[in-house]
Parts: structure tokens; sequence; C-alpha cells
């Protein structure tokens, strides 16, 4: 019975599979940082309840909410006494990651898989609704996916869970969730947050401010306003940068760091910016005084320094426009993150089917340095290897600032799926008309199990393959 139970559960944990890119993506504190956090009055309060309860951090875009939230994750179990024997889950809406990661449906199966994978006992809420999908997929075969409001019905469910160790959920960007039914899943959160459950949910959730959620705080619930909290982190990251990577001290270091700390207002993407304008005048080889008035005639406003950013992105000989042309397209519209790799073979696709073309020569570290100098500050290559906008900010200002630039050259939004799928089409016309490839293999017909082996490693050496092939129709269909 014990052995049927669990595969039950196993079983139910495949339907439950779900994207979740963001988390990895997300910057780690700056040394020392944040460690407000766990004395402050309301999060003490969310923390000490005996019911449960919500914490709202609000806060500007750029002000380190997501940082926030990942460093409560990493660091809850060990600094709550109760935590590590408690079911801690998260989730990270995003627009930059796979098109599945801003929707409710993957926040809600990401959570329900993280809860039943750590805690086994809980299997009974998602019993009933896992048979009832059993029961539709045995009369509609076809139909695999887990009705988006069964998967709400699961959730909500824990609103009368027994256990008396608290479940925590954090949950960040909620704001970059899509609209469609977001005010439902806000009530279905703040219902699970209610302090007349039997149950101890506690919900840490990070945002900018969104209408729908602030009209639902109840009193036992707890407000937090971002930038009110983060002066202090922002004056010890200036510090950080300006002493140790742009050599400053004594007095023109104080006033730096008190003239940044003031100005960010609370934002950490605008001093991170202003990091790296300050870089450059150092590679330079200003000197001290030079630099701080440099930074004083810096744009003190986001939008403002994203514009001075974009118009140097204007400028510039035909073919790096023409690559920061399709380097934006791709970033902008794709359906999902490109790697570095799958970004250098989009650039280097010919616009003709040359029969001679064998391939693209990849010298990684040139490749990088192609996509970091087209993208100038608004693109970084993660981790993982993708090339995604430093912050959602820098994707927002860009789908408003290129429709108006003056330089009609940098249009990236006129056709741009129309010049994505030309490109997607190229790419497996070279791939599959490669000369190794017509020489290499017999009529498909008569192929042996090595025969398609050796076809799935040839496609193996395209990176851009994978992508072309699943998302060509949905570029296609829009264009």
């Amino acid at each position: 019975l014990c052995i049927e139970y669990d595969k039950e559960r196993k079983e139910c944990l495949r339907f439950l599979e779900h994207d979740d890119t963001r988390y990895d993506k997300i910057s780690d504190e700056h040394h020392g940082s944040l460690e407000w956090l766990w004395k402050h009055p309301q999060y003490q309060k969310w923390l000490t309840s005996t019911t449960s309860s919500l914490l709202y951090i609000e806060g500007k875009p750029g002000s380190g909410k997501s940082t926030l939230a990942k460093y409560l994750e990493k660091n809850l179990a060990h600094r709550v006494p109760n935590a590590s024997s408690s079911t801690i889950v998260h989730y990270f809406y995003t627009f930059r990651g796979t098109v599945l990661e801003s929707t409710h449906e993957n926040m809600l199966r990401s959570i329900l898989h993280s809860i039943l994978q750590k805690d086994e006992s809980t299997f009974f809420h998602f019993q009933l609704e896992f048979r009832n999908l059993q029961r539709r997929i045995l009369q509609r075969p076809h139909s695999l996916e887990w009705p988006y409001e069964s998967l709400k019905k699961v959730l909500s469910s824990f609103a009368s869970h027994p256990s008396t160790k608290p479940l925590y959920i954090i949950l960040d960007a909620i704001d970059e969730s899509i609209e469609d039914d977001r005010r439902s899943i806000i009530e279905l959160i703040c219902q699970l947050c209610s302090d007349k459950n039997p149950c101890n949910i506690k919900v840490f959730l990070a945002s900018r401010p969104v209408a729908e959620l602030k009209h639902r705080i109840r009193d036992h619930h707890q407000i937090l306003i971002m930038q009110e909290q983060n002066q202090h982190d922002i004056s010890r990251f200036a510090v950080s940068f300006l002493n140790t990577d742009l050599h400053l001290s004594g007095k023109i270091l104080r006033e730096a760091t008190d003239y940044i700390t003031e100005n960010a207002e609370g934002v950490f993407v605008w001093v991170s910016l202003v990091k790296t304008e300050l870089l450059t005048h150092v590679e330079r080889g200003r000197p001290e005084a030079e630099i701080f008035q440099c930074l004083k005639a810096l744009p003190r406003d986001l939008k403002d320094m994203y514009t001075a950013m974009f118009h140097r992105l204007e400028n510039g000989q035909h073919q790096v426009i023409q690559d920061r042309i399709r380097i934006f397209r791709f970033v902008l519209f794709a359906l999902r993150p490109l790697t570095v790799l799958e970004l250098h073979n989009a650039l280097a696709t010919p616009d003709d089917c040359n029969p001679s073309y064998e391939g693209i020569q990849q010298d990684i570290c040139a490749v990088k340095r192609r996509i970091e100098y087209c993208g100038g500050s608004f693109l970084e290559i993660k981790r993982d290897e993708t090339v995604q906008f430093m912050h959602q900010t820098a994707r927002e200002f860009l789908i408003r600032a290129i429709p108006n630039a003056s330089n009609l050259q940098f249009e990236i939004n006129h056709m741009a799926h129309k010049a994505i799928t030309a490109t997607c089409i190229q790419y497996l016309m070279h791939c599959f008309s490669s000369p190794s490839i017509r020489g290499g293999f017999s009529k498909v017909q008569s192929w042996s199990p090595k025969d398609f082996r050796a076809y799935a490693e040839y496609l193996n050496e395209w990176p851009l393959v994978e992508y072309s092939l699943r998302y060509i129709k949905y570029h296609h269909d829009i264009c």
C-alpha cells in the first residue's frame, strides 16, 4: 500500500513539471547588506504570528526586492529556529525567462511541486484533483495538462491544513505576472493568509505597487517599503566600489558616497549603472577630482540614465548598428532567453543559403565581447550563458523608447518577428543542406538506430536548431 501511495505521489509530481529559471539569475546581496531584515518590526510580527500572515515588500523598480526575496529564501532555514523543520517554497515571476514564467499556472505548478516534494504528508491535498485529472485523461487521452482552476483548488485547500508547522511561501515580482486572473491569484494568496484559518501559512510577497494587492491588505498583514530601508545598504555598496574599484579615498570618497546615497532614492539599479559609467572614466585615466565631476554630471533619474545609454547605442558604424538591431530583436522578442552561442549563430547566419556554408567559428570569448559591446550596459551574460537585460526596467525602457528612436536605422520593433522567422528558416536550411550531411547519410528510409543517433549528434552541433524548430511557427504566425 505504501509503495502504491508513493507511486501515485511521484506520478502527481510529474504532472506538476514547470519552468523555473529566474532564481539563479538574481544577483546575490552585497556582503553585509540586508541584515536589517531580521530585526525589522514588521518582519518580526509576521514571523512570530501564531496564525497565517502576509509580509508585503513594496518597492520601486530596481530597489532590490528580488535580491531580498532570494536572501530570505537562502537564509530563513538557519536564521529562524522552527523554519528548518518547516516547508519553504518560492516562485519568482519574470518577463525575461521562458514564456511560461510570467503565468500564474506555472507559479501554481512550481509552488505545489515544491510543497509535495518536500512534505510527502501533504499528498492528501492533491489526491482528489489528481484522480479527477487521471479520469479526464482516460476519457480524452490528448488532454494531459492539469487544469488551471484545479491547481488553484489544490493550493486553496491548504487553508485548512492541520499542521502546526509553518508553511513559508516566498513570491517575487507579481507585478511581472500576466494581468489575466492576477486579481484572483491575489485573492487566493490573501485567503491563505487569513488569521481565521487553522493553518499557519506565511507568505512573503515582493512587488512593485500593485493596486489589486494593496486593496486587500488587512490589519494583521505587514507592509514594508523597500526604498525606506535600503539607504544604508546602498551606502555600503557605493563605498565598496568607489574605494575598491575606483580607488577613491578621503574627502572625495565621503562626498561621492553621500552624493550617490542621496540621489539613488532607494534604486540599486541606478547605483549599478553609475558604477559602470565611472569605471569607464577611471579606465581612461581620469584623476580623482574629475571622477567626482563626472559623477555629478550623470543623470540622476533611472529613465534619464537609460536615455543617455540608448543615445550611445544609436551611434556607430553601419555593421555595429546592424548587429545591435539583430541582438536586441532576439533578446526582446524571443520566447526564451538565447545562450551566447545561439545568439552568435543567429548573428552569423547569412541572408542567403550558401551551399558552401559549413557552420560557424565559435571563439566564445570573442562572441561575448561582441555581445557586450553591442548591448552596451543594457544586456548582460548570466551564469548559465544566457543573454538577458540587466534588469526588467531596461527592457521596459527599450520597449517604449525604440519606436521613438531618433536614428531610424535603429528600429528593431519593425517587422521583428518576420526577421526572426527569416533567420530561423535560413539557419535550418544551412543545417539541413550542409555538404557534410548530404554526403554522410543515406536515404532516411534505410536508416538504422545508429544512423538516427549520428543524425541527432549532428543536430546537436548546431546551437540554434532547437529554438528554430520549436518556435519558428510562433514567430511566423505573428508576422
